[in-house]
């Protein structure tokens, strides 16, 4: 028999809010770019800038869903449907990657520009403290009373990053296409790259939103190329802005999701604790005058902190995140003791005061989150539940979903009266969810309780309750599909797996149900080559540059 291994948690929390299968988002890059709409968009030439001409280049393709694939037909525990995103692809080519400064008017600001820069005053001290380390402090204390200028202070103490690697754009849909399809099936794939979009942020988000995340890597490559940061320029002076610091952020990201994990690494050393003076505003006086804190997206310190746990050193990962908890915690007790988030007396209404306190704590319960999965990768259950609970302290409207997700650990270890125990838990915490919402949950949960104890007629009845209350839900048809498997109704199976594909294709792409699929043709028929070779042509009219072909098992 075909053995099933339930995915029951996404390995990179941090990323999955970027890509993930989104559920009351309308595009998939809507939160990625953190401090693109809430920061101005400032030049600061570089001695090493330069720009790069692309070929012109056009071609289009809208993205579907992507995640990662197992080794055997799985279960999908995530709640919710995957959902392709991104607004319609522009045919606009410019022939270099703009400037910083030539991209304000992507995002209008308000009408009253005195209003807006009070506005963004609060929202970026919000938004940007930090607490730097005593000797950090220092530098941008000599700084600020112009001791010594910047000029002389310690090269090793300076962030110096440059491009490790030059191009990573491939395709490997379209050569599975020459391989199997041959070439005049391959010239039919068109997707947008990184010549085919506007060289600028608007070209970025466009290459995220349609999938095409190696195209979206290069592109990162060329615009800090123009910022004077690009290939052989590591080691070399340069200046930070807001916007290069988004950028090594949306570049190092994408490299992680593409589980080029050593790469990531590579282009994250300079940038060593992130905790180097020249990564704080005070650090460029004459460019940022009178603001506060660090360049650095806490989303950056996130995913920094989590990269050493996929090249196999968890407890760095933990030591990481520990330091920033250490600090969320710091800042949330300045703001406590009527204090700014920095622990100066600046004066901040009680409005203002409060919204500070929600994102550090919000912040704060992020930095659990991370630790909880670390945790859990280090299959040390005990206190990977203990830090999920105190999550919920953080973020108590997502109690059932955190409730249901520390059910289906001990699900995954075989503890059937623990992961019931849970599940009873989230039904009495329901009212915190929308009435179907919760009625759902509560009933894949059930499903899942029968699969933990192989009763598949009962866990494939709950998941077609599931699909009458809503019949586009990827994971309980997926599921039921598995079931009807593990019955012995192959046809039945398959019949349901292939009907969601050809019902709707850009909604079940997804790599779990490809995998599924080509699985049971394998079982099912010695014509399964030809049927996956099918799967592959759709795959093709419908995905983008980062899908994982390995799903489709064509070798």
């Amino acid at each position: 028999p075909v053995k099933s291994n339930p995915q029951v948690v996404q390995p990179s929390p941090s990323l999955s809010k970027f890509f993930g299968d989104t559920v009351n988002t309308n595009t998939l890059a809507s939160d990625f770019f953190d401090s693109f709409t809430t920061s101005n968009f400032i030049s600061v030439s570089n001695p090493n800038a330069s720009s790069s001409v692309p070929e012109q280049m056009s071609s289009l393709s809208n993205g579907g869903d992507s995640s990662c694939a197992s080794s055997n037909p799985t279960f999908s525990v995530r709640n919710g449907r995957p959902e392709a995103g991104g607004p319609p692809p522009s045919l606009e080519i410019t022939q270099s990657p703009k400037p910083f400064s030539q991209i304000q008017a992507v995002f209008a600001g308000s009408d009253d520009p005195f209003a807006t820069a009070l506005n963004m005053s609060e929202l970026d001290r919000r938004n940007d403290a930090w607490l730097p380390s005593e000797e950090t402090r220092n530098v941008l204390i000599s700084v600020a009373t112009q001791q010594y200028s910047t000029v002389f202070i310690d090269k090793e103490n300076l962030t110096m990053p440059g491009l490790k690697f030059d191009n990573i754009q491939g395709d490997a849909v379209k050569d599975l296409m020459l391989r199997f399809l041959g070439e005049q099936a391959a010239v039919k794939r068109q997707v947008l790259n990184a010549n085919s979009v506007e060289q600028s942020f608007v070209g970025l988000k466009q290459l995220i939103s349609s999938k095409n995340w190696r195209a979206a890597v290069d592109l990162c490559g060329r615009l800090l190329t123009a910022h004077g940061q690009g290939y052989k320029k590591g080691g070399l002076p340069t200046n930070h802005t807001t916007d290069s610091l988004q950028l090594w952020f949306v570049r190092l990201a994408l490299l992680v999701k593409l589980n080029l994990f050593q790469n990531a690494e590579m282009e994250f050393e300079p940038f060593g604790n992130l905790d180097q003076p020249d990564l704080y505003y005070e650090y460029y006086p004459h460019v940022y005058p009178g603001r506060k804190g660090s360049m650095v997206p806490f989303s950056m310190r996130i995913l920094h902190a989590e990269l050493p746990q996929y090249l196999g050193n968890p407890q760095e990962s933990l030591d990481r995140l520990h330091g920033m908890k250490i600090i969320c915690a710091k800042i949330l007790e300045n703001l406590e003791q009527g204090l700014a988030e920095d622990g100066s007396m600046t004066n901040i209404t009680q409005e203002n005061r409060q919204a500070s306190v929600q994102l550090w704590r919000s912040r704060l319960g992020r930095v659990m989150y991370s630790m909880a999965n670390c945790l859990l990768m280090m299959k040390d259950y005990v206190l990977a539940v203990d830090a999920y609970r105190t999550v919920i302290k953080y973020y108590p409207q997502q109690e059932p979903q955190l409730l249901s997700g520390i059910g289906r650990i001990f699900l995954q270890i075989g503890d059937i009266k623990t992961a019931e125990k849970y599940f009873q838990d989230v039904e009495k915490a329901t009212h915190k969810l929308d009435g179907l919402q919760s009625q759902i949950m509560v009933l894949m949960n059930r499903a899942f309780l029968h699969l933990g104890q192989n009763n598949f007629a009962e866990a494939h009845r709950f998941f077609t309750e599931i699909l009458r209350i809503d019949s586009s839900n990827a994971v309980a048809n997926n599921n039921a599909a598995v079931c009807l498997l593990y019955l012995g109704k192959l046809k039945d199976s398959l019949r349901q797996l292939e009907g969601m594909v050809q019902q709707d294709p850009k909604h079940y792409l997804h790599e779990s149900v490809l995998f599924n699929l080509t699985t049971m043709y394998e079982l099912e028929s010695s014509r399964s080559m030809q049927k996956k070779q099918a799967l592959l042509e759709a795959v093709a009219i419908k995905e983008g540059d980062s899908f994982n072909t390995q799903c489709l098992k064509l070798g």
